[in-house]
């Protein structure tokens, strides 16, 4: 349930609104100026503020159904798969693939001999002759020669293996399937006999005795492997994982892996891939890693050979991106599923029904969800389990109070009281929650209060016991709703409703004035429900609290030292930090640099440093301190990654602008002008590259950013007059008159904010240095008549006017002039002077 408190305005604008600021000042020097005067506007309303009794309460409630209470049933898919003939497939394909990898094995004479070195000196020197005649290719010599030795040695089995070998060259498979199960049935040499086996085996792959070649083959690899660890950390091959289906595995894992690890598929490959993910993709599911079988649900939805194994994977993927949570692609793939040809042939077809109503209940769609929870109760109506139906008609009630049918919200509610269904207790919850929606507040009391009436042990106890004082707090009896949510607390103290009933209760005490009372509440709230909501609003209304007691730094103490049991090292750190930035983001800049002290203080190694920096930093700027600023915005720039990167370059370039660091100001701005990331504070920086350069007398400079600015697609017309400006400025320290003139009329014609003041008043001091002296006084005129809202530039225009007027001879009126703007100018800067200068030599 979600609760908005409106006090009277002025409360609520400060205090218990339940919504805080976010905001986090940026680094632009005319972006704080605006938050600062808003900020000041702030703490003037808060001083005219008297806070004794409030005027007025209206609740705004926005009602949500209990989710809690909503749980759709976890369906399970149907397992019962001829596990043997996929993995048949798998090894058949296996087996295959470990053929095309590995040739026919020899019986090489030296390794014979190693193993042998006692053997029978006419076999060793008869099988090396062999040996060479067959490497020959002397194939009749060589068989001739082989058939000649002795059986009782290794030599003899070898010359079998060999003789089998020159079968397979010459074409004779069954004499070479002959000779290699022979040779594999001899005891003299266990390497050979292992050589002989797998040759056999390969033989008969090759005479397409598919089935006997696995078996052979499976033998061959059971024994080559009996003594090996295959959980090493070998690097995973073809070959590993043919090795890996071929002795048999748990899951359809290995499987999968080899059949995506062939460069070329076949028709018959897919078909097997289809069957095996999507069998995978359900094992997966069944042992709840559902990330894992989306994945492989997708894989197999990728060959849909199967049309109704297609259907399925997308059924049960839909299944799966519910179970984590992703209720919008659930909806996307419960409706595919629902619009395939082949899904109306599966069992689960009406459960994609109730499976789409139930993600678009969990996004909020409701009117979606009651569509499909009807589509699930009509379609197939006589096999849905009962409870399940108690459950979808719930939602439905839930879902038509969501968009306010409260008809047939009710309808469905009272199919489960009239029905006596196992959650009746909740539809009259229900149906009470609406009578309130409707205004009737009386009924919703009674008939929340038969809930606990007719059902003393319902799980919505404590909800009733809730939303009777709250109902009575929303109403404006606010000594019935204190009293009623401090029996809820102490009734039910492990209620999910305590702390929002602690934060009522404060609402109320504060706003009756009892200040010290309130704070109480919400210190209780913060300490004993830390990781809550509540607990930061709480915090937010202890803050407003100390300030509109003009006792920032007592509320600081308190944030900070505060001991929360519950809380982690990184959660204790988070809340100290939001402490400092709660108060930097309402413009008390002050105690926000105190706040940050006190964090430092409290973690040598704090983790949001960066950030607690970058508000330290804008806080001493702002407070009139720029160069203790200057030392936490440097340290945040050291780490060119940080986030904080580029409002901090726009600061510290602001800063060393404004103390006339030109050259520490150029290197910043550069930063910004280059680097690409910064490319939509790309104007700014060139703008204020040119003025640097015209400080520090870098002209050639100054032309080359004025006319980056003048040619940039994205300046706007001031920025334009404002390079014309500064290419005149430059022209006339060079002595270029004329063409100085000319860019000053451009500035003049696109500009009527202080840089065409300035402009026209440039104009009018080379009019009057050419004594031009009717022109520079029309001149003069023109800015202070039609620019009366740019005071400097006014001033020096009067004063202008009076150079004029002295020079043409009348010196009573370059007088009065004078006087009078001694007399009217407020500001502190160089026009007084000028004009007191001015009138002392005309006395």
């Amino acid at each position: 349930m979600i609760l908005k408190e409106s006090i009277s305005y002025n409360y609520l604008k400060y205090l218990f609104t339940g919504v805080f600021s976010a905001l986090l000042l940026i680094g632009y020097a005319q972006e704080e100026e605006k938050n600062q005067e808003k900020n000041q506007q702030t703490s003037e309303q808060r001083e005219e503020r008297q806070p004794t009794l409030m005027d007025s309460i209206d609740v705004v409630r926005d009602y949500r159904p209990m989710l809690a209470d909503a749980v759709k049933v976890r369906r399970s898919p149907d397992m019962r798969i001829n596990r043997e003939a996929i993995e048949n497939e798998l090894q058949q394909i296996a087996a295959a693939t470990y053929f095309s990898l590995n040739g026919f094995k020899q019986a090489y004479n030296d390794e014979i001999l190693k193993r042998n070195p006692n053997a029978s000196r006419d076999n060793i020197d008869n099988y090396r002759i062999s040996y060479l005649a067959y490497h020959a290719r002397e194939y009749p010599r060589a068989t001739s020669i082989l058939e000649s030795l002795e059986t009782s040695d290794a030599f003899y089995q070898g010359a079998i293996i060999t003789l089998g070998i020159i079968a397979i060259e010459t074409s004779d498979k069954q004499r070479a399937r002959n000779a290699f199960l022979k040779a594999s049935k001899m005891d003299l040499d266990p390497e050979l006999k292992m050589i002989a086996l797998y040759n056999y085996a390969k033989a008969l792959h090759e005479l397409d005795s598919a089935q006997v070649a696995l078996e052979v083959l499976q033998d061959y690899i059971a024994k080559k492997y009996a003594n090996s660890d295959r959980d090493g950390n070998k690097p995973e091959s073809v070959e590993t994982l043919s090795v890996d289906v071929l002795l048999g595995t748990s899951n359809f894992h290995a499987g999968v892996s080899l059949l995506e690890s062939l460069n070329k598929r076949t028709h018959e490959d897919d078909v097997t891939y289809q069957k095996a993910t999507y069998y995978r993709a359900l094992e997966f599911y069944n042992e709840r890693a559902f990330e894992n079988s989306i994945s492989m649900f997708m894989r197999s939805e990728k060959f849909p050979i199967d049309v109704k194994m297609a259907a399925l994977a997308t059924y049960w993927k839909a299944e799966a991106m519910y179970e984590v949570r992703k209720y919008k692609e659930a909806v996307e793939n419960f409706s595919r599923f629902l619009r395939l040809p082949a899904a109306r042939n599966t069992d689960v077809y009406n459960y994609a029904n109730y499976g789409l109503a139930y993600a678009a209940f969990r996004n909020n769609t409701f009117a979606m969800a009651a569509d499909y929870f009807e589509r699930f109760l009509t379609t197939d109506a006589h096999s849905i389990d009962e409870n399940i139906r108690y459950d979808v008609v719930a939602r439905l009630g839930d879902s038509y109070l969501s968009v306010r049918d409260y008809g047939r919200a009710n309808r469905y509610y009272n199919q489960l009281i009239d029905s006596k269904a196992p959650n009746q207790d909740y539809a009259l919850f229900q149906r009470g929650i609406i009578y309130g929606l409707q205004g009737d507040n009386q009924t919703k009391i009674n008939t929340l209060w038969s809930v606990l009436e007719k059902f003393p042990g319902s799980n919505y106890a404590d909800d009733v016991a809730f939303e009777v004082p709250y109902t009575y707090f929303t109403s404006g009896d606010y000594d019935t709703a204190i009293e009623g949510l401090q029996k809820m607390v102490e009734q039910y103290p492990r209620s999910s409703y305590v702390p929002r009933a602690l934060i009522t209760i404060g609402l109320v005490q504060y706003n009756k004035g009892e200040t010290e009372v309130a704070k109480a509440t919400f210190q209780r709230v913060v300490e004993e429900y830390s990781t809550t909501d509540e607990a930061t609003q709480a915090l937010r209304s202890i803050e407003n609290i100390y300030l509109d007691q003009g006792d920032a730094s007592g509320y600081i103490h308190y944030a900070t030292n505060t001991n929360i049991s519950n809380l982690t090292a990184a959660q204790q750190d988070n809340f100290t930090f939001e402490v400092a930035n709660s108060l930097f983001n309402k413009g008390a800049f002050e105690a926000a640099v105190e706040a940050i002290n006190a964090y430092f203080d409290k973690f040598p190694k704090p983790i949001k440093e960066k950030h607690a920096r970058y508000i330290r930093g804008l806080s001493l700027y702002r407070t009139g301190h720029p160069e203790e600023a200057l030392h936490d915005l440097n340290i945040i720039l050291n780490d060119w990654t940080s986030k904080y990167t580029e409002s901090t370059l726009m600061t510290v370039a602001a800063l060393y602008l404004e103390l006339k660091k030109y050259n520490e100001a150029i290197v910043h701005l550069k930063k910004l002008e280059l680097t690409s990331e910064f490319k939509e504070n790309y104007n700014y920086a060139v703008t204020n590259l040119m003025i640097c350069y015209f400080q520090i007398g870098d002209f050639e400079q100054v032309t080359k950013y004025a006319n980056l600015i003048k040619n940039y697609d994205r300046s706007s017309e001031d920025d334009i007059a404002k390079a014309h400006l500064y290419s005149a400025r430059a022209m006339l320290q060079e002595g270029n008159v004329s063409s100085a003139t000319k860019e000053l009329n451009l500035a003049a014609q696109k500009s009527q904010t202080a840089v065409g003041a300035e402009a026209r008043y440039r104009i009018g001091q080379l009019q009057y240095e050419n004594k031009e002296y009717n022109k520079a006084q029309e001149t003069a005129f023109d800015v202070i008549n039609n620019m009366g809202s740019h005071d400097y530039w006014v001033a020096k225009s009067f004063i202008l006017l009076a150079d004029t007027y002295a020079r043409k001879g009348d010196n009573f009126q370059a007088k009065s002039t004078l006087k009078s703007v001694i007399e009217n100018y407020e500001e502190d800067d160089d026009v007084i002077p000028a004009a007191k200068e001015r009138l002392k030599k005309l006395n």
